[in-house]
């Protein structure tokens, strides 16, 4: 039983923290911009394909596996990942660099997918901008199931563990790494937030044509926060392929990737960081707690599977009926501390008098 608790434990509070990077990025388009984004799953799934594309193909040439293997990747890909996780249990600053680097290469996918996405459609009103990415976020999904080399098509394919090293810890302390980066994200954000450029994404969500007629150019704000929002997501996406060693893409669909995220972001509230904690964080342990328990309610007379569809959406309703603004509502920033900014208004006014 403990075990049990052990593994519900490590697997919440990973699918917490690669939650949380996703939401964050959502929160950054949608709370701090006003871009509907419904095509994150866009930027999602170019992070997690690179994870299924590059790794396994970088570790095979280091560690100089077999050619005749190497001819069919697809066909040898649990033989391939095999060998490479017997090399990276030995060579853990291999496994370490792998990983960086993946996800690096992720976050440039997800950024340049965010481009694409952004040129044809950030002109758009935000009806309109809504409909064409959440079209948008279907692209990858359809070809990475009718295209085999790109990520075994259907099936799927199985990628090396970097962290294979840790060896019977592994998972234990993977969670804690993927906590402490979805912290580095909310840091970032947080340093944001404090600086000029979030005072321009605030103007132009709220009154896009007084920002126009201060200088700001709109669109290129609007790209620069959806490239940077996709980057996030791209980043998600590949640290939840290095966490489940699969990528497929059956894995990453609209609903996962898209819907839940903003359920999650509107529940916990628009606009700042700590709601998208407190609505990921309810999200999240409500959504592993129904699957957990879910033999509890065979007696339904509906099949169980529906029910965490049914409850989240009730959730949605009651929370956007009663407290539209979120658990938690924005509260306005201040460059400096409130009483330093009281402090040097007193002494303006008294200059001038």
């Amino acid at each position: 039983m403990e075990e049990l608790i052990l593994t519900f434990l490590t697997d919440l509070i990973s699918l917490l923290a690669i939650y949380f990077i996703l939401n964050l990025s959502l929160n950054l388009e949608l709370g701090y911009v006003g871009i509907p984004n419904f095509g994150l799953v866009l930027a999602v799934t170019g992070g997690a394909y690179v994870v299924g594309w590059l790794p396994i193909r970088l570790l095979m040439h280091i560690y100089a596996i077999d050619s005749s293997l190497s001819s069919d990747i697809l066909k040898n890909n649990v033989i391939i990942v095999t060998q490479i996780n017997h090399y990276l249990q030995r060579d853990p600053l291999i496994g370490i660099l792998t990983f960086i680097l993946t996800l690096l290469v992720a976050m440039c996918m997800g950024g340049a997918l965010g481009i694409l996405a952004a040129y044809p459609a950030i002109r758009l009103r935000s009806d309109y901008l809504a409909i064409t990415l959440l079209a948008l976020g279907e692209i990858l999904s359809i070809i990475g199931r009718n295209y085999e080399p790109l990520v075994g098509g259907v099936i799927g394919i199985m990628v090396p563990d970097p962290w294979s090293w840790l060896g019977s810890i592994r998972f234990l302390l993977l969670p804690i790494i993927l906590l402490g980066i979805a912290a580095l994200t909310a840091l970032f954000l947080e340093i944001l937030s404090r600086s000029p450029v979030y005072r321009t994404f605030k103007a132009v969500r709220d009154n896009e044509i007084a920002a126009a007629s201060l200088g700001k150019d709109i669109v290129k704000v609007r790209i620069s926060a959806l490239v940077l929002g996709s980057m996030m997501s791209g980043l998600a996406g590949a640290l939840y392929a290095f966490y489940s060693c699969y990528v497929g893409p059956g894995v990453y669909g609209r609903m996962e990737w898209t819907f839940l995220p903003w359920l999650m972001v509107v529940f916990g509230g628009l606009g700042n960081n700590k709601g998208v904690l407190l609505g990921t964080s309810v999200f999240i342990a409500f959504r592993k707690l129904i699957i957990f328990y879910k033999e509890a309610f065979a007696f339904l007379p509906f099949d169980v599977v529906w029910m965490e569809y049914l409850l989240l959406s009730l959730l949605l309703l009651i929370i956007v009926i009663l407290r539209p603004q979120g658990l938690i509502k924005e509260k306005p920033r201040y460059t400096l501390p409130r009483d330093k900014l009281v402090r040097i208004s007193q002494k303006f006014h008294r200059k001038r008098d």
